[in-house]
């Protein structure tokens, strides 16, 4: 007996030796809690949450070097709630990734638009739970999408180009339902990154039965940040015109503007500070306009643990026919005419 388990025990090591010995998988991400009081009305609510800076989750990523400058990588990114334990429905990126150091990537999965890579690194709050970039000048704009691929060219010479293309719904009766096209162009030199992008996306008509009238949306983006010293200044430029929908009740055809207005601030010692102001103008009237804020101090005990302080309003202005409220946060939305608060203090740590 015990020498069969001998042989099993050896058969198995040959199995392992046999696999790929480069593939390394590694296991990394973010747990972030808040105590938080956020207001909406006169309805206040404190609670614990979670990702007040970054969104608690698990990063599961293999990397194999396949030689000549070439390489593969494998991600899969999940949400779960540091105030629970529980796993999140929602999802993050998940993909396959072909790589070459002098040409660029190609990925395939669920992905971050090309246009998310520009505006999310103009955001000063990079995505924070209070973020006015995220809750209101994206607010129905696709960012994140499945059935994806993506391109995306090396840095040359300053320059770097990004195109996303998804398969939408992949339904039978209409191929188009969902699609998304999105693409970016961006120059970052010294103190100077400047970035353009456009996502055009196709939706089915909701209230269409044969499934065969296609509506269309536009948003662009034009992000720019300058440094100087240890101040970053941002600035976004947000156009979107056409067909919104959220089945199976909601459209609505729009066009507008929003601009964001902010800074990052490095004041040395682990202390860091950022601001950021939307301005959303809904040319139509038919969602309501709006400003929103959001500052933020942080400290860094180290380069994986943050404590952080950070403060939000939106200030809704008179809804219109669609009633469209914007909101601090996620986890309570305004009702029409109010106008949402949010303070959190709260402790990120990374790994």
């Amino acid at each position: 007996m015990q020498t069969k388990l001998s042989i099993s025990l050896l058969a198995a090591a040959a199995a392992m030796a046999a696999g790929p010995v480069q593939a390394q998988v590694t296991i990394s991400g973010y747990v972030d809690a808040a105590i938080e009081r956020i207001s909406s009305g006169g309805k206040t609510l404190n609670r614990l949450t979670s990702g007040g800076l970054t969104t608690s989750r698990l990063e599961f990523t293999a990397k194999e070097d396949l030689g000549g400058g070439l390489s593969a990588k494998a991600r899969h990114e999940m949400i779960f709630k540091s105030d629970t334990g529980a796993m999140d429905t929602n999802s993050r990126e998940t993909y396959v990734q072909l790589a070459h150091k002098d040409w660029g990537d190609i990925n395939l999965g669920r992905l971050n638009l090309s246009s998310y890579h520009l505006y999310g690194y103009a955001d000063p709050s990079f995505g924070s739970g209070y973020s006015p970039v995220n809750n209101m000048m994206v607010f129905y704009a696709p960012w994140r999408e499945s059935n994806a691929i993506s391109v995306n060219s090396a840095r040359i010479n300053g320059f770097q180009f990004r195109a996303t293309l998804t398969a939408g719904k992949e339904e039978s009766d209409n191929k188009k339902n969902g699609r998304v096209l999105s693409l970016a162009a961006a120059y970052s030199d010294g103190p100077l990154y400047i970035g353009i992008a456009t996502d055009t996306q196709d939706k089915t008509n909701i209230w269409d039965k044969t499934k065969s009238r296609n509506e269309r949306s536009r948003d662009s983006y034009l992000a720019a940040i300058y440094r100087i010293g240890g101040v970053e200044l941002t600035g976004i430029l947000h156009d979107y015109r056409g067909y919104y929908a959220y089945p199976p009740y909601v459209d609505f055809d729009t066009h507008g503007r929003s601009v964001q207005l902010g800074t990052r601030i490095d004041l040395g010692n682990g202390v860091r500070l950022f601001g950021s102001v939307v301005r959303r103008d809904d040319a139509t009237g038919a969602l309501a306009d709006a400003t929103g804020i959001a500052v933020g101090a942080l400290y860094n005990f180290s380069k994986r643990t943050t404590v952080y302080a950070t403060y939000g309003t939106v200030r809704n202005g008179s809804p219109g026919s669609a009633g469209a409220e914007y909101p601090i946060d996620w986890g309570l939305s305004p009702k029409a005419g109010e106008n949402p608060s949010g303070l959190q203090i709260g402790l990120r740590h990374a790994f």
